[in-house]
């Protein structure tokens, strides 16, 4: 496993821009939903709800299409996967799930690293299909970045500490990119596969714990106020 530490001393070098125009909002009926994912074509999403610990599946307007039937475990964080299947982010336990949607199957995980609280632990799950890696948040205490190889062994950790926590996590295919949601410090943040941080910027939603990247437009979900929200992707 590699380990490496990206830090700095001043906020101020970090690239804060300006607000992302709020295209839409929607209130949707998911109590405490908690990551965010999409589907290839942007038609379809995806989140979670730490309260009812179930998968929901969404229009992009927020509707619920389906609920599906897995009883989770603090269910924080999701991602589509391989055909037909999910990567879910069980926080407590510290277990990335693979759960079929297909036939309600699934597989655990366990994830082998320190932390320093249960309830500050996984928080966000996000499949790389460029290399057939897996990326995972811890949220704080420490904030790490996690590479994980196919298998689930770990490939790589980095600490971060560009926000305050680290609510939720997205991989952009098209660009190899990742984008990282903060919950506390209400950024959101585009970021290299290692993390580094190149733009971020500041959203006015709370606690939000969840984001997805289709084409020109970013979605986030808020915990607290359980509405999808729809931003205009910078260029």
């Amino acid at each position: 496993m590699v380990v490496f530490c990206l830090s700095c001393s001043n906020s101020n070098d970090f690239p804060i821009k300006n607000k992302l125009e709020l295209i839409a909002s929607y209130k949707i009926n998911v109590l405490e939903p908690s990551g965010l994912a999409i589907n290839s074509d942007g038609s379809i999403l995806y989140t979670v709800s730490d309260n009812t610990n179930k998968i929901y599946k969404l229009s992009i307007t927020g509707d619920i299409l389906k609920t599906f039937e897995y009883a989770g475990n603090d269910l924080e964080g999701v991602s589509t996967f391989t055909t037909n299947k999910l990567l879910l982010a069980e926080e407590r336990t510290k277990e990335i799930v693979e759960y079929d949607m297909g036939t309600g199957s699934f597989t655990k995980h366990k994830i082998d690293y320190k932390n320093t609280t249960a309830n500050s632990g996984l928080e966000g799950v996000a499949y790389n299909m460029n290399d057939e890696t897996i990326f995972i948040l811890n949220e704080k205490d420490p904030g790490l970045l996690i590479r994980l190889n196919p298998n689930y062994t770990i490939k790589s950790s980095i600490e971060l500490d560009f926000a305050a926590d680290f609510s939720g996590i997205f991989h952009e295919s098209a660009t190899d990119n990742l984008w990282i949601v903060s919950d506390q410090s209400k950024t959101i943040n585009k970021c290299n596969l290692l993390g580094k941080l190149m733009e971020s910027y500041p959203i006015n939603v709370t606690k939000a714990e969840g984001i997805a990247i289709s084409n020109d437009k970013i979605y986030v979900v808020s915990d607290a106020e359980a509405k999808l929200y729809v931003f205009k992707k910078p260029v």
